[in-house]
């Protein structure tokens, strides 16, 4: 509970939508999805935009001014895919591009923050940065279910045992969450 009583959710802090946004998603996917028993497609489609937005307001908030032009063009392209994923014709080619587009993003943005972070050297222990375990949770779970959530369609047409390559998805939303849940006490005790 010091979580939602505590000051780190309520700062403007980069972190701080992303986790609400977390929040928010456990909650609907265990009462709308598994106990009301709602259609779950409608979600996971509005789900990819609030966490591009989520993504991209912590990146921004972390390395702008200087990259802003990149912001500014990700954003607009996201943006512009996601309209047309919203339409029956272009479902498919958009949806698949704005799926694409989270992971190369954080990949991006961890990136050139790591590359930040070495120029400048502001940070004297990483252990105790909130930033330092909300861009290796990002890192970490983009990076190991990129390739799965791309070939998902070609593992599962292929009759192969879909739930065996579902526990890499499984393990690294768990590691995913244990380095927010540590970045959120971060923001807490910093």
């Amino acid at each position: 509970m010091w979580f939602i009583k505590g000051s780190a959710l309520k700062s403007k802090l980069a972190g701080s939508p992303f986790i609400w946004l977390t929040a928010i998603a456990t909650v609907y996917e265990f009462t709308g999805t598994i106990m009301l028993e709602i259609e779950s497609n409608y979600w996971f489609h509005f789900y990819i935009l609030l966490e591009f937005v989520a993504l991209h307001y912590f990146f921004s908030k972390l390395l702008r001014p200087q990259f802003n032009i990149f912001f500014k063009t990700t954003l607009l392209l996201f943006v512009v895919f996601y309209i047309v994923s919203c339409f029956p014709a272009g479902y498919f080619i958009a949806s698949s591009i704005t799926k694409t587009m989270t992971p190369l993003f954080v990949i991006t943005g961890s990136t050139l923050w790591i590359r930040k972070l070495f120029i400048e050297m502001k940070v004297p222990n990483l252990w105790k940065n909130s930033d330092f375990y909300f861009v290796s949770g990002f890192l970490l779970y983009y990076t190991s279910t990129f390739f799965f959530f791309l070939l998902s369609d070609s593992i599962f047409n292929l009759n192969s045992n879909f739930y065996d390559y579902w526990l890499v998805n499984i393990i690294a939303a768990f590691i995913f969450r244990i380095l927010l849940s540590i970045g959120t006490w971060q923001m807490r005790s910093n």
